[in-house]
């Protein structure tokens, strides 16, 4: 019976503290949805195969935290953000071609995703997002 309570316990705080732990659903949900819109961008616009799509999302997830901890610097002007976020993408380009990108499809990419950061830039500027 001891046995039975003790592992009840400790299921019940591993649930609650992997809920505390846990970031909100709407984030996880979004950054999926923005995941699987890039890999489907890659695939019909760059033209990648699964495996291309998978190095290059895998290299991207290697230096998100650094691009988020430029991102939420307040230390930062604007100016100072948008040089040191420049630095993180040549170095991201540079392993994309070393994994086996062109330039152009490393452009192309590049390209794609100063659009997508000047939409989101938008839409928080504009309260919508």
């Amino acid at each position: 019976m001891k046995k039975i309570l003790l592992c009840a316990v400790i299921a019940v705080s591993l649930s609650v503290t992997g809920k505390l732990f846990a970031q909100p659903p709407g984030n996880a949900e979004q950054r999926a949805k923005m995941q699987q819109m890039m890999k489907q961008y890659l695939k019909d616009s760059v033209m990648l195969s699964d495996a291309m799509v998978d190095s290059v999302m895998a290299i991207k997830m290697e230096f998100q935290p650094q691009m988020r901890t430029i991102f939420m610097d307040q230390s930062l002007s604007e100016v100072e953000k948008q040089s040191k976020i420049a630095e993180v993408m040549a170095q991201v380009k540079a392993r994309e071609i070393a994994a086996g990108l062109t330039e152009e499809q490393a452009i192309k990419i590049e390209t794609h995703e100063k659009e997508v950061r000047a939409e989101m830039r938008n839409r928080m500027n504009n309260g919508n997002g």
